[in-house]
């Protein structure tokens, strides 16, 4: 009877520890819920407090220079008009890119870049060997492309996927002459359709690649010629 009641006090006492060791492991995990939670909290309240980065950030001026007290900015365009081949003056001062220069011979690009005035409100800049426009920043850009970049006429020869072949007619007043024959260039600045038959004018930075039949680089626009 002894051993009897002894072993059913043993299972009571396993099956207590048991249930002790169940409601433990269920403290441990309501325990790990609220920790992760809490985290969780603090996790988005450090993303809610983050610092806005986009917030007083100064932005960018295009490439500009002051001459005789007029800010020129770059065009984008190189001029392939000849000129007398003397230079004005250098850039001898900067200011960060965020400024607009406020000296004479000053920029907001580096030092070192010759320049030569041009036709009323504009300058040439020489920048890495090529004469970049500048102009005038006071004037209202009315999307015409500077009269300093080369320009010609030629007849649509053939259209092709993405390209465009004409032959030459004739380069505008103050160019010299390209070679007669046949030119491709990529058709990325179409304004117009065109068939062929048709004459466009085509504005370009004077680069040529000796190929067959002659390829233009640097398009900046096509267009139908009136």
């Amino acid at each position: 009877m002894k051993k009897k009641l002894s072993a059913a006090m043993m299972f009571m006492a396993v099956i207590a520890l048991l249930n002790g060791c169940g409601q433990k492991s269920d403290e441990q995990k309501s325990d790990v819920q609220v920790q992760t939670q809490e985290e969780q909290v603090v996790s988005d309240n450090e993303a809610a407090t983050l610092p806005d980065l986009s917030e007083n950030q100064p932005m960018a001026y295009p490439p500009c220079v002051m001459i005789d007290g007029i800010v020129y900015q770059d065009t984008g365009y190189v001029s392939s008009m000849l000129g007398c081949g003397v230079m004005d003056g250098e850039i001898t001062s900067e200011v960060d890119g965020t400024e607009l220069p406020t000296e004479n011979d000053q920029s907001n690009f580096g030092t070192g870049y010759a320049y030569q005035r041009g036709r009323e409100n504009y300058v040439i800049v020489m920048m890495d060997g090529e004469p970049e426009i500048f102009q005038n920043i006071e004037m209202e850009s009315d999307g015409s492309i500077p009269s300093e970049v080369l320009h010609f006429n030629g007849e649509v020869k053939e259209i092709g996927d993405g390209n465009l072949l004409v032959t030459y007619l004739s380069t505008a007043d103050g160019f010299m002459e390209l070679s007669d024959g046949d030119y491709v260039m990529s058709t990325d600045n179409l304004l117009n359709e065109v068939q062929e038959g048709d004459v466009v004018t085509i504005w370009f930075g004077g680069i040529i690649l000796e190929t067959a039949p002659a390829q233009l680089t640097n398009v900046y626009r096509i267009e139908k010629a009136e």
